[in-house]
């Protein structure tokens, strides 16, 4: 089974993001691109690919270990970038502001419960964003750039970070769909 570990954010960000996009899609549109659903928007922690059921069972003990001493923490959804590169975009994601240290400390601590029982460790650095589209061909690179250039500092607002969830990814011809193997929560602040 195709298998992923995200962050999900508040249905608030979900809708605005969702609207933002809706409005801003047709500035880009003479290119290839595809849209994430707003369902499918999540924080990408940790990507494991085809694993099988007792690796599953692998994975959510590392994770009920790896939660048990973080906090809930909140995150500002920022910005607007592309990967790999300005000239040769692949990937239209939304920057994390307040709480990208965390959300990188939490992968990374992630990644390496992981590896330490015998799963693939990560080879680039964690980076904390948003995907949002996945550019499939450029036509007009100046309108990919203009629309980046315009929504660099675009402000979503703020989302609770109080689980994790490990999905499973079924790719469908319409397009991907999670379903969640196991959602455990962080320990809750209380004041």
């Amino acid at each position: 089974m195709r298998t992923f570990i995200a962050v999900e954010l508040e249905k608030n960000i979900l809708d605005t993001i969702g609207d933002f996009i809706f409005k801003t899609y047709r500035e880009i549109d003479s290119n290839k691109i595809s849209w994430v659903k707003k369902e499918n928007l999540h924080i990408t922690l940790k990507f494991l690919g085809e694993i099988n059921e007792k690796q599953v069972e692998v994975v959510k003990s590392v994770l009920d270990s790896v939660v048990k001493n973080i906090k809930e923490f909140k995150i500002i959804i920022e910005g607007i970038g592309v990967f790999p590169k300005i000239d040769f975009p692949r990937v239209l994601w939304l920057g994390i502001k307040d709480g990208a240290q965390k959300i990188s400390e939490l992968a990374n601590f992630i990644d390496n419960e992981l590896s330490n029982k015998g799963f693939a460790k990560e080879q680039k650095e964690f980076v904390a964003h948003l995907t949002i589209a996945r550019i499939k061909q450029v036509r007009r690179l100046s309108e990919i750039v203009n629309y980046v250039e315009k929504y660099k500092n675009q402000h979503f607002g703020s989302s609770k970070v109080n689980s994790i969830t490990f999905f499973q990814s079924i790719l469908k011809p319409e397009g991907p769909e999670y379903k969640p193997i196991v959602k455990i929560f962080l320990k809750h602040l209380t004041f």
